[in-house]
């Protein structure tokens, strides 16, 4: 397990955080599973994600940020790709990485680095991919998002994959309603448009590609497939919508 923490001396927006300093704690680290009850949704979750890298060949050099306790790891080595997994919180990446040694996987094809999505410290195009899971939720402002857009774009030659939680869908309209009937301000995990997003990415130097509802009007869970928009002047080429099965 190799790495470098990345969040000294940065200027981050409020939401990224208090998303740190929240996960960033040993007692949050023992209790985030490494494997979720096999539901409906997380079969649909996995399958959303095995769609979303099914344009990647074998080899392909993969990061998974955040890692958190390394719950995509057996899923993207049997895809065969390279993995590494990142995380800001040093408590999770130790645990992603006993994870993977207690499940005998081959500490060739996944390594676990302390890496923050507002300054990773890796080369430019380092990954021919970026998965950056369960974490858009978490990160209110526009600003925050495109500054992290922008360096996930930086260090992947193809694809940045992100899921967020979409305001198109009757968990979250159930969200708001118990936020109205309550009186309370939700701070976290706010659904936002799909239009919100794709306009951040496009603030970033990115171009949705595909989009993919994980169940399609009931969960607010979508993953984006981006890539580096280097003709934005010249032409717009249409985006289309997956169905995860």
């Amino acid at each position: 397990m190799t790495g470098t923490s990345c969040q000294e001396g940065q200027n981050d927006t409020w939401s990224h955080k208090r998303t740190v300093d929240r996960f960033n704690q040993e007692a949050v680290a023992s209790k985030y599973p490494s494997e979720y009850k096999r539901t409906l949704r997380d079969w649909c979750e996995k399958n959303a994600i095995r769609d979303a890298v099914s344009d990647l060949e074998p080899g392909s050099r993969v990061l998974d940020l955040p890692c958190g306790t390394g719950r995509l790891t057996k899923l993207l080595t049997k895809a065969g790709f390279d993995v590494t997994g990142g995380d800001s919180s040093p408590h999770m990446v130790t645990l992603a990485h006993e994870n993977w040694r207690n499940h005998g996987g081959d500490p060739k094809q996944a390594r676990f680095e302390v890496r923050d999505v507002m300054n990773t410290g890796f080369a430019d195009n380092s990954f021919d991919a970026v998965i950056c899971n369960r974490l858009f939720h978490h990160f209110n402002e526009s600003e925050t998002r495109v500054r992290a857009f922008r360096e996930l774009k930086r260090i992947s030659k193809r694809q940045v994959i992100v899921s967020f939680f979409n305001s198109f869908a009757f968990d979250s309209v159930r969200f708001k309603l118990k936020h109205f009937l309550r009186g309370t301000k939700p701070a976290d995990r706010i659904p936002i448009p799909l239009a919100t997003i794709v306009a951040d990415l496009e603030e970033a130097g990115l171009r949705m590609v595909a989009s993919i509802p994980v169940i399609w009007g009931i969960s607010p869970l979508w993953y984006i497939i981006a890539e580096p928009d280097q003709e934005a002047a010249a032409q717009k080429t249409p985006s289309k919508t997956r169905k995860a099965a």
